[in-house]
């Protein structure tokens, strides 16, 4: 679960929630339900992170971070 802490460790809690649940969508080939799911979840925790970074002092920035963060998975 993603704590009230620093704004960076939310933006990256999301990011990497994201990747995980892209990374579940992505171990279930095929038309399987529980995949598409995964998939909204991934995209909706990702463009959650992304929003909150445009909110930050340097948006740029954190987008470039939160990017190589995913790149990573």
């Amino acid at each position: 679960m993603i704590g009230l802490g620093e704004p960076e460790d939310a933006r990256t809690g999301l990011i990497n929630a994201g990747c995980a649940a892209l990374g579940r969508a992505l171990a279930q080939p095929g038309r399987v339900r529980a995949a598409a799911f995964d998939l909204l979840a991934a995209d909706a925790l990702v463009t959650y992170a992304c929003e909150a970074a445009l909110e930050g002092d340097d948006p740029d920035a954190e987008l470039d971070r939160l990017v190589s963060i995913g790149g990573d998975t």
